[in-house]
């Protein structure tokens, strides 16, 4: 539950003090994160913060914070209020985190339409308030399984496609026949129409239906594709458009990638950690890579994670992510000390190896 709520230090704020001019900022300031577009049937998930925009460690009291959620026509969906005080310390141009949506309710019914989140409180006395808009989106969407980032010329793709009711209420679906076509430079490589099952009823909010349990796709020549998956669901045309790639042959090595981690140096046990390990291509080249397995492991905590195998497209001086830790999903991390992160990746023919150190406080 949110007691307005459990106080989180937030340590990703350098992006939001850049765009902030310092002298015309409040010295506290509210702010809510969530997404421009939301899309029902999945919880919308809404967070709101607290900013110390001075230079001055200060205690701050905040009381009656209030929560709203109105639509367009200026009715109120969800309200949350907390009036009891919590006094806290806020260190120079830091903030923290006041509300959780996902913490207090699960909300996956918006029908489609503009919204308003209002937030407001009382911070030493004054009152604080800001507000946010965002559309909320109902859509069945097409949900594509087991493609990979690249095939080898003359090798045949077996894909699953599904369908999610992503609408604010349970419907009876009346879906036509899936259309795939497989495209490069702009033209027709290969196209087919599958029959799908054209019924179905009563399907949940957020409910997957399976469309085609085994669908080849083949590719007959090098080159960069596009696929794309549309259907007809109750009148409303759904498309999905995927990138997808053939080749010759892959890397044998992985001299033109290197391990990245934006894992901070330093953490506090009572502050959120989330990160990610990415493999770097530094090349102006595409690199294809059949990587065998990753092994990651944050020793002497338990973590210890593993993939593999799996086929990688990595796109030129771009970075791709191999691994996420999330705080509310792995607790690894209970106890101060230091913690050493390692990454091993491993191909048929070579293996990048790294390792960081992660200092914890409590």
């Amino acid at each position: 539950m949110n007691i307005v709520v459990v106080f989180i230090f937030f340590f990703g704020i350098k992006s939001y003090y850049a765009q902030l001019s310092i002298e015309k900022a409040p010295a506290s300031q509210l702010l809510i994160q969530c997404e421009d577009t939301h899309s029902a049937g999945v919880p919308l998930d809404v967070q709101v913060r607290l900013y110390n925009n001075t230079e001055k460690r200060r205690e701050i009291v905040i009381s009656d914070f209030t929560f709203q959620i109105f639509n367009a026509q200026k009715q109120q969906v969800y309200s949350f209020k907390q009036t009891q005080p919590v006094r806290s310390v806020f260190e120079p141009f830091t903030s923290r985190l006041l509300f959780d949506l996902k913490r207090e309710k699960e909300i996956t019914t918006l029908p489609s339409g503009e919204y308003i989140i209002h937030v407001e409180a009382n911070v030493d006395d004054k009152k604080v308030s800001t507000e946010k808009r965002f559309v909320s989106v109902e859509r069945y969407q097409l949900i594509v399984e087991n493609l990979k980032d690249f095939y080898f010329v003359d090798e045949k793709a077996q894909l699953k496609v599904s369908l999610v009711n992503q609408t604010s209420r349970a419907q009876d679906l009346r879906i036509d026949p899936l259309n795939v076509t497989l495209r490069q430079d702009g033209k027709t490589a290969w196209r087919s129409t599958v029959q799908v099952k054209p019924f179905w009823q009563d399907v949940k909010v957020g409910e997957i239906v399976e469309l085609v349990e085994n669908l080849t796709v083949p590719f007959d020549k090098e080159g960069v594709y596009s696929i794309q998956f549309e259907c007809v669901v109750n009148g409303s045309t759904n498309s999905l458009l995927l990138p997808v790639a053939s080749i010759g042959s892959a890397e044998k090595n992985l001299k033109k990638v290197k391990i990245y981690t934006d894992a901070p140096r330093v953490y506090n046990l009572r502050s959120p950690l989330q990160f990610s390990v990415y493999l770097l291509n530094e090349s102006k080249e595409d690199v294809f890579l059949e990587v065998e397995e990753i092994v990651v492991s944050l020793l002497p905590s338990s973590l210890n994670f593993r993939k593999g195998p799996v086929r990688m497209w990595l796109t030129p001086y771009s970075k791709y992510e191999i691994f996420r830790f999330y705080p509310y999903s792995v607790p690894a991390i209970t106890q101060p000390g230091n913690y050493k992160l390692l990454v091993k990746v491993t191909t048929k023919n070579d293996r990048l190896d790294f390792e960081t150190t992660l200092q914890v406080n409590e």
